[in-house]
């Protein structure tokens, strides 16, 4: 599997661009502000082209750019009223004149796993907390594949996988060592502990997180030092 992370300059927001090994199918995961171009030129040198835009969730710094794809783009419905005027739901300007562009082709997430890329399964799993909408997307990496990123994953970039490894694009919900905020509009704390109990018993603890901010980390290293995490697991 082929992972690249772009970084935005607004808010260090993480888009990610995921492949599957031999495949020329790519998924573009919350392309956020000033991320198409070297999106683009990521696609364009590694021979891929893209089939989908993926959001975790509807907050401009993680969909601004998602229009310049002319791509379908998905959603959570719970969050589809984000996208209609985003700065609004900024607590602060965006810098510039930047100009909104709502996506032309915007479909919702499936509940089922799906392949919207080649040998790319995608499980939505509901994720409420930080938005009404908020998604955690889980794939996995089977074993025999190499991974390929251009940032550090426990320490595995760049080796063969002996055996397969759950991989989970966690947006705002789980940061390493922190989780997303819920004092925005729409955000909710007794979704958001709800949530994280959920995914505490729910996902494999060998799973690799990648957030929408900060590093990646394992889901593990979570369950045990997060204590946002290690509260909600107590409190629920």
């Amino acid at each position: 599997m082929r992972i690249e992370k772009i970084t935005s300059p607004f808010l260090e927001e993480n888009a990610y661009v995921i492949s599957a090994e031999g495949s020329s199918e790519a998924l573009i995961i919350d392309p956020g502000v000033s991320t198409h171009d070297r999106i683009a030129q990521y696609l364009d040198s590694e021979s891929l082209h893209a089939t989908t835009v993926l959001l975790t969730h509807g907050h401009a710094d993680h969909i601004w750019d998602s229009a310049a794809f002319s791509l379908p783009v998905r959603i959570a419905k719970p969050d589809l009223y984000r996208l209609e005027n985003p700065l609004a739901q900024l607590p602060f300007p965006l810098a510039g004149n930047a100009l909104w562009n709502k996506p032309e082709d915007i479909q919702f997430h499936s509940s089922s796993t799906e392949y919207y890329a080649d040998g790319l399964p995608i499980l939505m799993i509901p994720a409420p907390g930080h938005t009404e909408g908020s998604v955690v997307l889980l794939t996995e990496i089977p074993a025999g594949d190499r991974l390929i990123a251009n940032f550090a994953i426990a320490g595995n970039t760049g080796e063969t996988l002996t055996e397969s490894r759950p991989l989970a694009l966690t947006g705002d919900v789980i940061f390493a060592g922190s989780v997303g905020r819920t004092d925005l509009p729409g955000g909710d704390e007794v979704q958001m502990r709800h949530t994280l109990r959920t995914l505490s018993n729910a996902l494999d603890p060998r799973t690799w997180m990648l957030p929408g901010h900060g590093p990646a980390t394992v889901w593990n290293n979570e369950i045990e030092n997060n204590p946002y995490i290690i509260r909600a697991q107590r409190v629920g």
